[in-house]
């Protein structure tokens, strides 16, 4: 998956996912959808206020275990941290 974020004026943090027909059918990218939102919702207090992010699912990301899309949301997360660190 590719995560993009920005500042957003509204003080609070919002997601935005997009799954195209190429990661799978409509009941995995529902699956996918379902699953960022509630690793979302865990890990929320760790990315701050004020920021849009945007989640952009490959192909095959759908077949990915809970395990394993946490981790790379994590990373992503850390990466977004040490971006916003002064």
């Amino acid at each position: 998956m590719t995560v993009f974020a920005l500042p957003n004026a509204v003080g609070s943090t919002r997601l935005g996912i997009t799954a195209t027909r190429r990661v799978g059918g409509a009941v995995h990218r529902n699956r996918f959808k379902r699953v960022l939102r509630e690793l979302f919702r865990l890990h929320r207090d760790a990315l701050g206020e004020g920021l849009d992010i945007v989640v952009n699912a490959h192909p095959g990301a759908h077949l990915a275990p809970f395990a394993v899309l946490e981790q790379e949301f994590l990373n992503a997360f850390a990466r977004l941290a040490r971006r916003r660190a002064p």
